[in-house]
């Protein structure tokens, strides 16, 4: 069911409704011209089963901005009152009547007072100008310098685009040569119980003040890469990474 819980927003449809209500809401698009890209656009995608869900976490999420529209309203309250989306759930009695429960109180909030409306912001995109194969610089707390290598750019469905890089097991003063940087062996991720792995890094900014820009420099294009995009990889941001590498790498 895409589900993942008998709440109204636990559920893979309901994010994607949230992201794309709110995305369009923080681009300056009014409710009206939001809600109605949203529901043609999730109308002609959805099975009949799956437009239940929804109708029901839209509802919800509009209610929850202080936007809550009256076709929205009576859709979802019809859907409660004829039991639809109660079928999605007969194979397992126990969460059905938990999710009958859910939909009693989300029939009771909806008939309730809305919030103020909120508004929304505009949502941080986060992108990069590295390329796979570039060699960067980054700046320690010390003044040292390590070196780290693009091994691509992850592109997400969500628009944001962030470098995947390996750690050169160097740290010093004066940045090597490209050559030199190419044969750099690759430093291990230390464990807590003190076993090595070699991991991969896919690192973000947190928003537009966690720049790491000044701390940043490419200098080398087109080096050799040792690992490949596949995942595992470990997922952290900018303003964290001066903790991760004293933690995990033992870089100062």
């Amino acid at each position: 069911m895409g589900a993942w819980g008998v709440a109204v927003l636990s559920d893979d449809i309901a994010e994607d409704v949230s992201f794309r209500y709110k995305d369009l809401l923080g681009d300056n698009y009014s409710n009206e011209e939001a809600s109605k890209i949203v529901i043609e656009e999730f109308q002609n995608e959805l099975d009949d089963e799956e437009i239940t869900a929804f109708w029901l976490s839209f509802a919800l999420i509009q209610w929850k901005l202080g936007r809550l529209q009256e076709q929205v309203k009576n859709k979802a309250l019809q859907i409660i009152d004829r039991g639809t989306d109660l079928e999605r759930w007969e194979e397992d009695p126990k969460l059905k009547k938990k999710r009958e429960a859910v939909l009693l109180k989300l029939k009771e909030q909806l008939n309730s007072p809305q919030p103020k409306a909120k508004k929304v912001p505009m949502r941080f995109v986060t992108d990069t100008y590295l390329k796979t194969g570039d060699a960067i610089s980054y700046q320690l707390l010390t003044g040292d310098y390590i070196i780290l290598k693009v091994i691509g750019i992850i592109e997400q469905w969500t628009g944001d685009r962030y470098p995947l890089f390996e750690i050169c097991d160097w740290e010093g003063k004066v940045i090597p040569t490209k050559e030199h940087i190419s044969q750099l062996p690759l430093k291990e991720w230390t464990l807590g119980n003190g076993n090595k792995e070699m991991n991969k890094l896919a690192i973000f900014p947190a928003g537009k003040r966690d720049d790491p820009t000044k701390r940043i420099k490419v200098v080398a294009e087109n080096v050799k890469i040792k690992l490949d995009m596949e995942a595992p990889y470990t997922l952290f941001t900018w303003k964290e990474f001066d903790e991760k590498l004293k933690r995990f790498y033992h870089f100062e």
